[in-house]
């Protein structure tokens, strides 16, 4: 397979997981800012359905999950369709669908994920991108971090008194 340049301006967006909105979508606003085409993707990814997890016999998602999710997949197709695009949809490791779906593109934008799994899954991604790159846009809180003081995401106070004493004094 002959391997192409990437044009400029052409961008892509990967859909993963339950952030499928199209409203309010950081990451969905940043790729569609002076982009000249713009690619939709959402990939299944086999490893997230029916595999066991460390906690017993609990599974990563049950069959009603996975159904929820194959509907709200169909429904961001649809919403994606009304505004003149499309979705494309693939069954399979991201790290190797989103590269070979987004070889035109200049960039691809994620929302940034907070956990260990997504934040491998962003390295293979990136790694594996040959001519563009992976922009990972923070969406994961309510705020954003420099909104809240300039947190550093990965740092957070989870106790409620530590975090409002944080921001008081950083003046917010």
């Amino acid at each position: 397979m002959a391997r192409t340049a990437a044009i400029a301006g052409h961008r892509a967006l990967w859909f993963r997981g339950s952030d499928l909105r199209l409203d309010d979508h950081p990451a969905l606003q940043a790729a569609c800012r002076d982009a000249r085409s713009f690619l939709p993707v959402y990939v299944f990814d086999p490893a997230c359905f029916n595999t066991p997890t460390r906690y017993g016999d609990a599974r990563k998602s049950s069959a009603r999950r996975a159904r929820f999710l194959l509907e709200c997949v169909a429904a961001l197709r649809r919403r994606l369709e009304n505004h003149g695009s499309g979705l494309a949809v693939a069954l399979g490791s991201p790290s190797e669908i989103v590269p070979i779906f987004c070889t035109s593109c200049e960039a691809v934008f994620v929302t940034e994920g907070f956990c260990s799994e997504e934040k491998r899954e962003e390295a293979g991604v990136a790694w594996r991108l040959v001519h563009g790159k992976l922009k990972r846009v923070w969406g994961g809180t309510l705020y954003l971090p420099n909104d809240l003081g300039g947190f550093d995401p990965d740092n957070i106070p989870l106790g409620h008194n530590q975090f409002r004493n944080n921001c008081r004094s950083k003046g917010r």
